[in-house]
């Protein structure tokens, strides 16, 4: 990566300020800073630069070794248990810091080709194959083996109000035309999944009342769903449980990890597997419900 950036939180726990006092940095020019969406990112550069300038019988070097891990960006599509994993992985402060960005499957692997991403999250579903994330990864990453690690198993399905009053059943009910949708974004694996069931009905989404709404996660389309914005949604599991709504089962779709072969390589994937594979995380996946982990850590060769 050639910039590392921090949230504002971030930045505030590691050099154990408070952030009103790192807003008021950033408001004075002390500190520079970038807005990345909604939010106001920091560099590693610029919180170096700015220590030591007062510091200065310390190099940048030593400072980031002494209190800022080198972060892990974590790019992709989103996952209640990937967000319980990342904070768990934080809080722990073992030397792991973990910067995600939601943004969709396939931007995360675009991001990984150019080299803005350390992992990848993504559950793509090829129809011409049936399988998912090889044909993506083998099409946008020609002359290149990205390492595909197995994460979860997820159940995937209608995100319905409690005792599910419109009876949702299975994926024909894109047909009816007195429910409304909550959609996600283009380019997330969930909008590929519903866009190719939606090809097989033979139906447009033009026909779909709500299908132009789009949420960026799938916590954020059960919201819409509890609000009574819409009458179901496409998502997780653990999305519909999070917020205390009825899930109706499609499918079991797969969601890996990938990464470039220097990562996986790298000191800190050793130290991230290793709590993947722990008893804390398992215990977290139970929580949530909707997963399946028989196959977490398994590397991926097949298709490759």
């Amino acid at each position: 990566m050639v910039e590392n950036y921090y949230t504002v939180e971030e930045v505030a726990n590691l050099l154990k300020l408070s952030k009103y006092t790192v807003y008021e940095m950033v408001k004075r020019g002390e500190l520079s800073a970038v807005k990345v969406g909604r939010q106001v990112r920091i560099s590693r550069d610029d919180i170096n630069r700015m220590i030591n300038k007062g510091k200065r019988q310390h190099s940048p070097d030593d400072f980031a070794k002494s209190v800022l891990p080198i972060p892990i960006m974590f790019i992709g599509s989103h996952d209640l248990l990937v967000e319980s994993v990342i904070k768990y992985a934080n809080e722990k402060k073992n030397g792991l810091l973990i910067i995600p960005a939601f943004v969709g499957s396939m931007e995360g692997l675009l991001s990984l080709y150019y080299g803005r991403a350390d992992i990848v999250g993504c559950h793509l579903f090829d129809e011409e194959t049936g399988t998912y994330n090889i044909p993506f990864i083998k099409r946008l990453f020609p002359g290149e083996t990205p390492v595909v690690v197995r994460f979860v198993s997820r159940n995937i399905g209608w995100i319905v109000p409690k005792g599910n009053p419109k009876r949702l059943a299975g994926w024909n009910d894109l047909l009816r035309n007195d429910l409304t949708f909550m959609n996600r974004q283009k380019g997330s694996g969930t909008r590929i999944l519903l866009d190719f069931h939606l090809k097989k009905l033979g139906v447009d989404g033009s026909q779909i009342k709500g299908y132009e709404k789009e949420e960026m996660t799938h916590y954020s389309a059960a919201s819409a769903v509890s609000r009574g914005e819409a009458d179901f949604a496409l998502g997780t599991e653990s999305a519909a449980q999070a917020l205390g709504l009825d899930f109706v089962v499609l499918e079991k779709e797969r969601y890996d990890l990938v990464m470039k072969k220097d990562f996986h390589a790298s000191h800190q994937w050793k130290h991230l597997e290793s709590l993947l594979l722990s008893d804390e995380i398992k215990e977290r996946m139970s929580k949530l419900g909707g997963y399946e982990w028989i196959h977490i850590g398994e590397k991926v060769t097949e298709g490759l």
